[in-house]
């Protein structure tokens, strides 16, 4: 009697195609393997290095058709859709990355009737003849160069100093605990990169996109960081609060300088700083302390308390020993917060977003020597207990003068 196929997460069956390489998404009609995508593959790779893949070269998953598409989507560079063919498949994979916020690229056989939901999308047409496929390949590759380069201007931008190297993450991540007694529980484990991690893998994966090979980030645990360790001329990236990773709180107040909104994390009201306390986020403006607090349920026997809905920090500025290094700070009062933080510090559309929010009050995001906060909130996919680039909200932004 023949086995049954195993199955596999749909992460690990990408990861394994791409060997951990960044790649961009082909939005296409499905079972169709014709001219142009093997063309628009071999020029993904040929100009910016990316493997081109489409849902239906991920075999055997054992988990069905749209939760694979959706993590080929969530974890791409950039989605590439051709919409000459009115496919369902196609609008739908398509609203699905514009909902999370995907980088989207369209391409269309000229004289096709472009939906009104997409127009002003950017758009490459091509038309099926020798002398039209090699101007569509020209305007493909240059479009590709500019995007693609665009995605790593922005995490410069917000990541690098004016002296980029030598770079410190500075992390504390918490285990978590095993509690197999309660089946409740079971589905509380991170299946998938969760809270601290978020934010080591983002910097390590987008200091690995800016600075080459050549170059790459240390991680330190703070525990184990020499006492002078803060004041040295380094660029230093903190992830977590206080509670866990106590050199926070001291970075928080050296780059708030006294200025309000001032952001900290503490004891929830009514309770103090011992043992496994609950940890809260608080902004004080205009002398009024305030509790930023999200939504949580009780689950489990035990009634343990599980968030939903999670804010988080992120402040930049200068380091205030060596102006030309920086200090980042991305934190939570719990591992949903933190991620969402993380989330919105590493990822390019999310950094898009703070760099406008910026702009309308008159501040570069370029601009090295001034310190800004961005307050987010995250919301918890409970069925997988995962946050995504697409469960992040900017809530506001602010700078120190």
């Amino acid at each position: 009697m023949p086995q049954p196929e195993p199955s596999y997460p749909p992460g690990s069956i990408v990861s394994e195609l791409t060997r951990g390489q960044p790649y961009i998404f082909m939005v296409m009609p499905f079972n169709e393997d014709y001219p142009l995508f093997r063309l628009i593959r071999d020029v993904v790779q040929q100009s910016v290095g990316l493997a081109c893949i489409r849902a239906d070269e991920v075999k055997g998953s054992g988990h069905d058709l749209l939760a694979k598409i959706h993590v080929l989507i969530e974890r791409s560079e950039l989605v590439i859709a051709d919409i000459a063919g009115e496919r369902p498949n196609v609008f739908y994979e398509i609203g699905y990355a514009l909902g999370v916020k995907k980088e989207l690229m369209l391409v269309v056989k000229a004289g096709t009737n472009i939906p009104t939901d997409l127009k002003g999308r950017e758009v490459i047409q091509y038309v099926e003849s020798k002398d039209g496929m090699q101007l569509f390949e020209r305007e493909l590759r240059e479009h590709l160069r500019l995007r693609i380069n665009s995605q790593t201007a922005l995490l410069r931008d917000m990541l690098e100093a004016d002296k980029p190297q030598p770079a410190y993450i500075v992390a504390s991540p918490k285990h978590p605990k095993q509690r197999t007694q309660d089946p409740v529980f079971v589905g509380l484990y991170d299946p998938r990169t969760f809270g601290d991690y978020l934010g080591i893998r983002g910097l390590i994966t987008a200091f690995g996109l800016t600075m080459g090979e050549g170059a790459s980030v240390e991680l330190i645990s703070e525990q184990v960081a020499p006492p002078d360790f803060l004041a040295r001329d380094l660029n230093l990236y903190f992830i977590g609060s206080d509670k866990n990773n106590p050199a926070v709180k001291d970075m928080l107040e050296r780059m708030q300088k006294g200025q309000e909104p001032a952001w900290e994390f503490g004891p929830y009201p009514g309770e103090t700083a011992k043992g496994d306390y609950r940890n809260a986020l608080y902004r004080t403006k205009h002398g009024e302390r305030e509790l930023k607090e999200g939504e949580s349920e009780l689950v489990g026997r035990k009634r343990v308390r599980l968030y939903t809905k999670d804010y988080g920090i992120i402040v930049r500025g200068p380091h205030p020993d060596h102006s030309d290094r920086l200090l980042m700070v991305m934190a939570g009062p719990h591992s949903l917060g933190t991620g969402a933080a993380c989330l919105a510090a590493t990822r390019s559309p999310l950094i898009q977003e703070i760099k406008a929010r910026l702009a309308a009050i008159d501040v570069k995001l370029t601009d090295r020597d001034q310190a800004f906060w961005v307050l987010v909130s995250g919301r918890l996919k409970r069925q997988e207990n995962i946050i995504e680039m697409g469960d992040v909200t900017i809530e506001e932004v602010g700078i120190y003068g």
